[in-house]
């Protein structure tokens, strides 16, 4: 069920990926980043995550076969986003931004033929930010402060997280109804450039080449919620997949969490990836990206 399997002869290229570096400490204390202000004494506490980059990974462009992506058996696919819905406002737009989301919720729950589907969370990402300032009222990824590109592998969620953010964002009657294990519960990402990409591609990960001694829980805290994501360790093990020149009207899909997957994708990882052949005139990679919380009968 590998992608290689199924796309035997793929372009390649090769780009330097960064992973968690596999040190003996994260046995004994567990890796950590605290997001938002602190206080100048607690500064040099912010994180002990350390990294390791890995040259000359090996990267198979998908352009031309996206079609036959499938999220159930690959943990993404594409989805062809209407021309309306595509040329939305959603940087500058509040509801122009609601319509978008919308769409994409009603979309993704009837590709997975699901009861019930929300969207608990947007971000906004560049590869070129601003400079530096003050944002007192102003979160990390919204449209005025867009977050950049997450260049470490990784999934979003943990199967503990994963159920701690579901609780977080249903109502009482809705957590007893959907997360009563009659219920298959699936966390999936919605991907979108806001423009054709030309560097700092969404890069995806085969899960088939995924061991679970490659995964490490990371807590990603803040002064409203503590998430566990995983980081992966360095490895050239990994089937890394893109898709070329991905144009605004092309969401990527894939999954982050499902507590049913069956012989399919339990999860997606990913990264961005430069190219290498990019040059500093590249015009930066713009994108929104949508999480959803999605139920169906198990």
């Amino acid at each position: 069920m590998t992608l290689r399997a199924d796309f035997p002869s793929l372009p390649e290229s090769t780009t330097e990926l960064r992973f968690l570096k596999d040190l003996p400490e994260y046995e004994k204390e567990k890796p950590y980043h605290i997001s938002g202000p602190l206080h100048e004494r607690y500064r040099g506490f912010r994180t002990n995550i350390h990294y390791e980059s890995v040259p000359q990974v090996p990267i198979f462009n998908l352009r031309g076969h996206q079609h036959k992506l499938s999220i159930e058996r690959h943990g993404f696919e594409m989805f062809q986003v209407p021309k309306d819905i595509a040329a939305l406002d959603v940087k500058g737009n509040e509801a122009e931004r609601d319509r978008y989301a919308e769409a994409m919720v009603t979309a993704v729950k009837q590709r997975l033929k699901a009861t019930f589907a929300l969207c608990y969370n947007f971000k906004f990402r560049s590869s070129v930010l601003g400079p530096e300032t003050p944002h007192h009222d102003v979160s990390v990824g919204s449209s005025e402060r867009p977050d950049a590109p997450a260049e470490a592998a990784h999934i979003d969620h943990t199967p503990e997280s994963a159920m701690r953010r579901a609780r977080r964002h249903l109502t009482a009657e809705e957590a007893n109804i959907y997360l009563s294990g009659a219920w298959r519960v699936q966390i999936v990402n919605v991907w979108k450039p806001l423009g054709p990409v030309h560097n700092h591609d969404l890069l995806y990960c085969d899960f088939s080449t995924v061991r679970p001694s490659d995964l490490v829980a990371v807590d990603r805290a803040s002064s409203e919620y503590v998430g566990e994501v995983y980081l992966l360790k360095p490895g050239r093990h990994y089937g890394w997949y893109w898709i070329d020149h991905q144009t605004a009207e092309e969401a990527s899909v894939f999954i982050s969490y499902d507590s049913h997957p069956g012989c399919g994708a339990p999860y997606c990882p990913h990264t961005a990836g430069r190219r290498p052949s990019a040059n500093g005139d590249a015009v930066p990679r713009e994108s929104i990206e949508l999480r959803l919380l999605v139920f169906s009968k198990a």
